[in-house]
């Protein structure tokens, strides 16, 4: 089991000390020297006001962020979590994820999504009931830029004559893309050449927010993962190199004891997850590095 931590923004508490540059800097360096595996950041450049104050969530760019924290780390890997495909040109969105593989001599995975936010695509001038068509056309050339040194592309949305990537990403083809969300097309994606799954789980409204069918259970869970290996293994890939990432349902109160902790991470192990979040505090940014260590101690040290 590998664990990954989102870091987590909120410029109006803690005396601001979430937005600190030495800060986000310390938190990086503690969540790898505490054993965490990856630290990630999410995607939303334009939302609205009334998103954010309804339970959204504020972000840095999350290329400049992880680029920052490639700086200051050695061993951790640096995730988008996710990052919403059409927001962007697919050469602009190719272009910075390779900085940040090169910037972290590749250490980077990418999640990858279509989005949800109606506003934010307004706002962006990105057609939202395009977004599936935009995504699939945008991670073509993406695919395309980093496997061919002069790339040629025909698309409806996009053309390339002759591009050329450099530097190309350390990693090869390129970095490990990962896809977020529980629709069918997420799931056929996946098994059609993603490297790993994000499914989204979560209450009513939280599913409804983001426009995902709901996953209800853990036995649901397992039976989705069971079957995109199916499909993969269908479509002539090994389906043992599939990463999942997900916490499961009834996970152990923030005051759980170490060996239900432990139960717990068995069986997210048996239903075929392989990553999870690390339970980091979000309280004050002083909990945070605390409840890293204290976790790195009493859960990671015994399975390590």
């Amino acid at each position: 089991m590998k664990f990954m931590t989102e870091y987590p923004l909120h410029s109006d508490e803690d005396n601001g000390a979430w937005l600190d540059p030495a800060n986000i800097a310390e938190f990086a360096r503690v969540a790898e020297a505490s054993g965490i595996d990856g630290l990630a950041l999410t995607d939303h450049p334009a939302p609205s006001k009334k998103w954010l104050t309804h339970g959204g969530h504020e972000t840095l760019d999350p290329f400049v962020g992880l680029g920052f924290a490639a700086a200051v780390t050695q061993r951790i890997a640096l995730m988008t979590h996710l990052v919403v495909v059409p927001y962007r040109n697919p050469f602009l969105t190719a272009k910075s994820m390779t900085a940040v593989d090169v910037l972290s001599a590749g250490r980077t995975i990418f999640v990858l999504g279509t989005g949800y936010l109606r506003s934010e695509f307004a706002a962006l001038g990105v057609d939202f009931d395009e977004r599936n068509e935009l995504f699939d056309e945008a991670v073509e050339v993406m695919r395309g830029l980093w496997s061919t040194d002069e790339f040629h592309y025909e698309g409806r949305h996009f053309s390339a004559l002759g591009v050329t990537l450099k530097p190309a990403a350390v990693q090869k083809p390129h970095p490990p893309l990962w896809l977020g969300g529980n629709a069918k097309i997420v799931r056929e994606r996946v098994a059609a050449w993603g490297s790993g799954w994000a499914p989204l789980l979560g209450g009513p409204q939280l599913i409804k927010t983001t426009r995902t069918p709901a996953i209800a259970s853990d036995d649901d869970l397992a039976t989705r993962i069971l079957e995109i290996k199916d499909a993969m293994a269908a479509n002539g890939r090994d389906p043992e190199g599939l990463d999942v990432n997900a916490s499961g349902f009834n996970r152990p109160p923030a005051d759980a004891g170490v060996d239900q902790t432990l139960e717990h991470l068995a069986h997210l192990a048996e239903m075929g997850i392989t990553w999870t979040a690390a339970p980091v505090a979000r309280s004050s940014y002083a909990a945070s590095l605390e409840s890293m260590q204290q976790f790195a101690e009493e859960v990671i040290a015994k399975l390590r």
